[in-house]
């Protein structure tokens, strides 16, 4: 009865969550005409403030760059800088059909001229979770020249990515692997690269608090510990469930030990203190 419940909790916290509000940007031209271009110049760029936690998609309506890198849409934001650096987190997300857009990021300042250019290989797998499913992700620190009031973004994919394709952990060995059971013999899944799909981008300077887990893997301290842990069972006992996973991703890819016990446990609390209410 109480896992029932559990699971009843569980599923009206992803309706929950899935109802949370980001910014949804267009990557579609503003001159329908002129949507295919030669030159990063050609293309119509969005300015966007920090911070900024946004989700956009590549269709057949998003703009093109050909050029000797781009093969397919892209996506271009200005974002304004200061002497402070940049935390920025790009996510590409595997859909149903198990296709996948492979990112590259090109950071160039005002004259066009390149800062950082991070590859297809430099972002990393990491398997469905929680409320997350399969995605590609990097993380990236923008140290602003002096002088430097914004940075360009520019999101392409190139015509090698289109030819490969990305390992999916296979649900069931994904699901024993987070119960700590041995995952079955089972083959894994393949996505296929496509020239559209679902991205997710995060920014925020180091005087603003981070409005997306941190991918910081370092291990945490005992005090940082605890705190993590107390906080996310007082979210569920306060029933901010939002938050409580929004703490449990942070610890887990914080390397803090026991959170996802101490979540399922406050979970199981609180269902049989309203067992035994009703």
């Amino acid at each position: 009865m109480i896992m029932s419940k559990i699971k009843t909790l569980c599923l009206s916290v992803v309706f929950a969550a899935g109802c949370v509000s980001t910014a949804e940007v267009s990557t579609r031209a503003k001159n329908p005409a002129s949507s295919n271009v030669a030159a990063p110049a050609e293309l119509s760029w969005q300015e966007l403030s920090l911070p900024i936690d946004i989700n956009f998609e590549f269709d057949e309506k998003s703009q093109v760059l050909l050029d000797a890198n781009s093969t397919g849409p892209v996506a271009s934001f200005i974002i304004p800088v200061d002497k402070t650096p940049i935390d920025m987190v790009l996510t590409s997300h595997v859909d149903n059909e198990l296709t996948l857009y492979i990112p590259n990021i090109l950071i160039t300042n005002a004259k066009g001229e390149e800062l950082y250019h991070i590859k297809s290989n430099e972002f990393r797998y990491i398997p469905a979770r929680l409320l997350d499913g399969d995605q590609v992700q990097t993380q990236l620190t923008v140290a602003p020249q002096v002088g430097t009031r914004q940075v360009n973004i520019l999101i392409y994919t190139t015509i090698e990515d289109l030819k490969g394709s990305t390992t999916i952990i296979h649900p069931a060995k994904a699901l024993a692997i987070g119960k700590g059971n041995q995952p079955p013999s089972i083959p894994d899944l393949t996505a296929t690269h496509s020239k559209y799909g679902q991205l997710s981008l995060t920014v925020s300077s180091a005087n603003q608090l981070p409005i997306r887990p941190t991918l910081d893997y370092m291990p945490a301290s005992d005090t940082k510990h605890t705190d993590y842990l107390n906080s996310i069972q007082y979210s569920v006992e306060q029933g901010d469930m939002d938050h409580a996973i929004t703490l449990l991703n942070e610890a887990e890819k914080l390397g803090i030990p026991n959170a996802r016990a101490t979540f399922i446990n406050a979970v199981q609390i609180q269902n049989e203190h309203k067992s035994a209410e009703e």
